[in-house]
C-alpha cells in the first residue's frame, strides 16, 4: 500500500488531507505533537468522519491510519523514507517549526544519497507557500544541502476550501478523534512547483497557472462569503445559512459571483460554464446548516477584507481591468463598511474612523480607493443604496 506522511493531524488535516489519501488507498501516518491524539489513533488505526450535507450526518471511516510524535526525529525520518508523498495541514504559523523537521528529513536523505524524488503538498492558507517554505530551509541548510533540496524536493501550495466546523459537544464525548466535515474532498495543487511528475491522486487536481485558482479562490469564494456574512449583518442574521437562504442576498452574491466569473474566464480563458457551475456549488455549500459558521466568524477583521488586494476590493478591481462592471461586488464593499461589531477591534476601528471623518475618507485610507478612481463611483451608489 501506498503511503503518505502528513504533518498535522488537526481538522483540515484528518478532515480533508487524510480523508482524500484514504480514499486514494494510501496509508496515512500523522505527524502531531497532542500525545492523546497519537495514543488514539495507533490504537484505533482509524477515525470517524461526519460529513454534514445540511440537515444531518453522513458517519464515515478514515482507515489505515496511525501516528508519529512530532518531537521524534528518527520515527518521522524513518515513516518519509517509506511514503510516496508528504503533505502539511498545520497553520501558516507552525510553519516555521515544521520547516526544521523538513530540514533534518532532507539532511538525512542528502547524507544517504536518496535521490529519489519527494513533493509536498503544502494545505496552508498562505499564497506562495512554497516559496516560503524555500526560504526557511534556505536558512536551515548548508549549501550542498540546499541544492539537493531543489533538484529532489517539491514543495506544491494549494487552494484549500474546505469547511470544517467544530463538531457538537455530545459527538466529541462520544470519540474525541471525531470530525466534521462538509462534502467537499477536493485540492488544487500547484503543479509547478512539484518536481518530477505528481502521482495521480483523486481529487487531488494539479494545475498550472496556478494563479488561476488562487484568484478563483480569492475572488469567488472569498469575496461571495464576505459579502454574504456583510449583508447577512444589515439584516441582522447571526448565521451564514440564514443570510444566503434571504432571496434579496442571495441574488447580490449570485450576480456577483457571476461578475468574478466573467472576468477570470476573460483573463485566462477558462470555461464560463465551469464557473458558473462553481457559483452555486459554493452558494448551496454555504445554506448547510450544520456548518454552524456564524456572521461575527466570516465577517471578522474587516480591514484585512476590505483591503485593496482581498476577496472584495482585489476582485472588484479585477473586474474592471476586464472590462465587467463590478456593481454588485461593490455592494459587499460597501456593505463592509456598515459592519460593527464591539468584540471586533478591527471593525471597531474602521467604525470610529467613519464617525470622526466620514465614510469616503474610511474608503480611501482602508481601501485605497480615492474619490476620483473608477470602483469609488460603484462603492458610492452600492452605499447610497444600502442607506436610502
Amino acid at each position: 500500500m501506498k503511503k503518505v506522511v502528513i504533518f498535522g493531524g488537526g481538522n483540515i488535516g484528518r478532515g480533508l488531507v487524510g480523508r482524500i489519501f484514504c480514499e486514494a488507498d494510501y496509508e496515512v501516518v500523522f505527524v502531531d505533537v497532542n500525545q492523546d491524539l497519537i495514543t488514539r489513533l495507533n490504537s484505533t488505526n482509524s477515525y470517524p468522519l461526519y460529513v454534514t450535507n445540511g440537515s444531518d450526518y453522513d458517519k464515515r471511516e478514515v482507515v489505515n491510519v496511525s501516528a508519529v510524535d512530532g518531537r521524534d526525529m528518527d520515527a518521522i525520518i524513518e515513516q518519509v523514507d517509506q511514503a510516496s508523498i508528504c503533505a502539511t495541514a498545520i497553520g501558516v504559523n507552525v510553519l516555521p517549526i515544521i520547516a526544521k523537521t523538513i530540514a533534518n528529513v532532507i539532511r538525512h536523505r542528502f547524507e544517504s544519497g536518496n535521490t529519489e524524488v519527494l513533493n509536498f503538498i503544502l494545505c496552508e492558507n498562505k499564497i506562495d507557500s512554497h516559496l516560503y517554505m524555500r526560504d526557511l530551509l534556505r536558512d536551515l541548510l548548508d549549501e550542498k544541502e540546499y541544492e539537493y533540496c531543489e533538484k529532489y524536493i517539491g514543495f506544491c501550495q494549494c487552494s484549500i476550501g474546505c469547511m470544517v466546523p467544530a463538531p457538537p459537544k455530545e459527538l466529541v464525548e462520544k470519540d474525541p478523534l471525531i470530525v466534521c466535515v462538509e462534502d467537499y474532498n477536493k485540492i488544487y495543487a500547484d503543479k509547478s512547483g512539484a518536481r518530477g511528475i505528481l502521482p495521480e491522486i483523486k481529487n487531488i487536481i494539479a494545475y498550472e497557472p496556478f494563479a488561476y485558482y488562487i484568484n478563483r479562490k480569492l475572488f469567488m469564494h472569498n469575496m461571495s462569503h464576505a459579502l454574504v456574512s456583510y449583508l447577512g449583518y444589515l439584516k441582522g442574521y447571526k448565521f451564514i445559512w440564514q443570510a444566503v437562504e434571504d432571496p434579496e442576498i442571495l441574488s447580490t452574491a449570485t450576480k456577483a459571483l457571476a461578475e468574478a466569473g466573467e472576468a477570470l474566464s476573460k483573463f485566462y480563458g477558462e470555461d464560463i460554464r465551469e464557473l458558473n457551475a462553481h457559483s452555486e456549488d459554493l452558494l448551496n455549500r454555504y445554506k448547510n446548516r450544520l456548518l454552524g459558521d456564524t456572521i461575527a466568524r466570516v465577517g471578522a477583521d474587516p480591514i484585512r477584507k476590505l483591503s485593496p488586494s482581498d476577496r472584495l476590493c482585489g476582485a472588484a478591481l479585477f473586474c474592471l481591468k476586464n472590462g465587467v462592471e463590478p456593481n454588485n461586488i461593490a455592494i459587499g464593499i460597501a456593505a463592509g463598511y456598515l459592519f460593527s461589531s464591539n468584540d471586533d477591534k478591527s471593525a471597531v476601528e474602521i467604525q470610529e474612523f467613519v464617525a470622526k471623518e466620514g465614510i469616503e475618507s474610511a474608503i480611501e485610507k482602508y481601501s485605497s480607493v480615492k474619490r476620483d478612481d473608477p470602483l469609488y463611483v460603484y462603492i458610492k451608489k452600492a452605499l447610497q443604496t444600502l442607506t436610502a
